[in-house]
């Protein structure tokens, strides 16, 4: 999925989009006013250098070492006795902390608590204590104290605004997160419920080219190929092109499969043979529909073996009825019986077709639905399918699925018949 399809994805899905984007900013929001707060106070202290200082005394360094002095336990235990609430030294020594700014004659303290009022008290404190002569020469080298004059330049007022979750970090995070997880759930909810409706979706979905656009019939018994010269021959007349063209250095068998419940693949498997027939080729088609969940057969025959019972050992030619031209034969599914259909199609599907092949040119096999069961794939096992697709019945998640199951099965996937309402008469 390249950036475009995300784009249309995102426009599809433009309610979820906004849902999704106004909970996460609401759960943004909540999580920011229930959050613990903490504030930052900065008294800024003067540290010049002392007059007749030593030469061997670097004031910038001396700058520095006054910085560290500012969480040090040493002046934490000084400042306890100074601020209005009790604070432990582990919570003050963590709460603190002092910066030399490069460059400058100032040295910083800041103080963070949950309280402003109290974050000021201790940044001040830090400050009063670190200027005080009589402590520095105590809790210092007295290089410190011959080296430098420390004043307080600037006290600390309590702070208007938290510093403690960051608002515009937490913002940004937020928007980053409300826009994968609308991107993340507009892709996931498109790929799951966006239908196949045009010949694009339906190649892109599939990976495999479009063989046909074909108008949904009205009635699935109805044999267009019968009728030459007509539009809708014509288009069975192409299609047939098609699957020749796909199938050219292939197997003679091609299963047509519908992807969801229906007679459509019926419809086009019967008009296909139809079709190959009046070319002068020998053709089966055999209706692999085995079991009474998937219809009626193509061709009932209740007095004659099908399918089923060839699969079982019965003769083949014993199980052929004639089709409505010449040069087409028919094989019914057959009587169903106790046997297992899955294991029979494993077994001996492929040993039958190979021997039907020997007196036919083209066999074009019925199969039930692909989301039904795995017959239709099992049978394209080593041949050839075509996926017959409704518009707008399935999605196109879906319809790769299927797609990359007959693949992972070993069957060459020619291509995708489309039938909708509004169809591009042609054929790829």
């Amino acid at each position: 999925m390249d950036v475009r399809d995300v784009g249309v994805a995102l426009w599809r899905q433009r309610p979820l989009v906004a849902l999704v984007l106004v909970i996460t900013g609401a759960a943004v929001a909540l999580g920011l006013f229930f959050a613990p707060k903490s504030y930052s106070a900065t008294a800024t202290i003067s540290a010049v250098e002392a007059p007749g200082a030593s030469e061997n005394d670097d004031p910038d360094l001396l700058r520095g070492s006054v910085a560290e002095l500012a969480g040090s336990r040493a002046v934490v235990s000084r400042v306890q006795g100074r601020i209005p609430v009790d604070r432990d030294e582990d919570e003050l020594r963590s709460a603190v902390d002092g910066e030399w700014q490069r460059g400058t004659i100032f040295v910083e303290v800041t103080a963070a608590d949950a309280d402003p009022d109290v974050a000021a008290a201790i940044a001040n404190a830090v400050a009063e204590v670190l200027v005080d002569s009589e402590v520095t020469e105590q809790v210092a080298e007295p290089s410190i104290e011959q080296g430098l004059v420390l004043t307080i330049s600037e006290r600390a007022v309590p702070p208007d605004t938290f510093t403690s979750p960051d608002v515009r970090l937490a913002v940004g995070l937020g928007a980053l997160l409300a826009l994968g997880l609308a991107t993340a759930a507009a892709v996931v909810r498109d790929r799951r419920i966006h239908t196949v409706d045009d010949a694009a979706g339906a190649e892109e979905a599939a990976t495999a080219p479009l063989l046909a656009h074909l108008a949904q019939p009205e009635d699935v018994t109805a044999m267009p190929a019968l009728r030459p010269g007509t539009v809708e021959a014509e288009v069975f007349r192409h299609l047939r092109l098609a699957l020749e063209a796909q199938a050219e250095t292939g197997s003679p068998r091609v299963v047509i499969a519908g992807v969801t419940s229906g007679d459509v693949n019926v419809w086009i498997g019967a008009n296909v043979a139809l079709s190959l027939a009046g070319t002068g080729r020998r053709v089966l088609l055999v209706d692999g529909r085995m079991g009474e969940r998937f219809g009626v057969p193509v061709e009932e025959a209740p007095d004659t073996p099908g399918l089923y019972d060839v699969l079982l050992g019965a003769d083949l030619d014993s199980a052929l009825s004639p089709g409505p031209v010449e040069l087409l034969q028919v094989l019914p599914a057959g009587t169903y019986g106790d046997a297992a259909i899955p294991e029979l199609i494993a077994q001996r599907f492929a040993i039958v077709m190979e021997a039907a092949a020997i007196g036919f040119d083209n066999v074009v096999v019925l199969g039930p639905p692909l989301d039904v069961c795995d017959d239709s794939r099992a049978m394209a096992v080593d041949s050839s399918i075509v996926l017959a697709v409704v518009e707008r019945s399935v999605s196109a998640a879906a319809l790769r699925v299927h797609a990359d199951r007959v693949r992972a099965l070993g069957a060459r996937l020619l291509g995708v018949v489309l039938v909708g309402r509004q169809p591009e008469r042609r054929a790829a």
